[in-house]
């Protein structure tokens, strides 16, 4: 299990970098319209038609100390998230589902390295795909 200060500590890093990508976070996430089918941690806004939901995952190490990071780019990657997230991806592509379109919606996993690098996938109907990566 993971120790929740850990998670909140995260959580604070992860709501710093929605900012920086021009999104005003959405308090309390729990009591957004976007939240009620699906718990989401973060919720950003950017101007009055466009939604970024988030998951945040953290990666833990793996029994051989590895934390499902790709050798040759250092990234986790798309497998990885597909892999570690089934949970989350299935979330978000329900709420996606759900959505009636009267805002433009993204859906997103966010991957919290030990490291402290966070990894931003869009999560599509048929695919996910890396948008970002950002370092400590």
């Amino acid at each position: 299990m993971i120790a929740e200060p850990t998670f909140h500590s995260t959580k604070n890093r992860c709501t710093k970098l929605l900012i920086s990508r021009g999104y005003a976070p959405v308090q309390p996430v729990t009591a957004s319209f976007l939240s009620r089918s699906v718990p989401l941690h973060l919720i950003g806004m950017r101007g009055d038609y466009e939604a970024l939901c988030v998951k945040i995952k953290l990666a833990t190490s793996t029994t051989s100390g590895r934390t499902g990071i790709n050798d040759k780019t250092g990234a986790t990657g798309e497998k990885y998230v597909e892999a570690q997230c089934r949970h989350e991806c299935s979330q978000l592509r329900s709420l996606a589902m759900k959505y009636n379109g009267a805002i433009f919606l993204r859906c997103e996993v966010w991957i919290a390295e030990p490291d402290g690098r966070i990894h931003c996938y869009d999560v599509l109907m048929s695919e996910i795909r890396e948008v970002a990566a950002y370092g400590r």
